[in-house]
């Protein structure tokens, strides 16, 4: 996976996110929405076939976006973690 940062402010980030689709991006979106000091999370694919992911999430100011976005990717990790243990 690469990602580039498209626009970055205080409160927002839009990354472009190569490599990913539905599968890694829906999950990452549903425990950044878990997370209350996001506002919004959400993610476009402009075409299925040949588009590249682009990822928004904007916060209240509380927590950079960048740390909301770690943050969820460890509540990912934990998930597996957990699912994999019971395996």
């Amino acid at each position: 996976m690469e990602v580039k940062v498209l626009e970055m402010g205080e409160n927002y980030v839009k990354l472009l996110v190569k490599g990913e689709d539905h599968t890694y991006l829906n999950l990452l979106q549903y425990y950044l929405l878990q997370d209350k000091s996001v506002v919004i999370a959400k993610y476009h694919i402009p075409h299925p076939l040949t588009g590249e992911p682009e990822l928004f999430v904007r916060t209240d100011g509380s927590k950079s976006p960048l740390e909301a976005i770690k943050d969820a990717n460890k509540k990912i990790i934990e998930a597996c973690e957990e699912l994999l243990s019971q395996i």
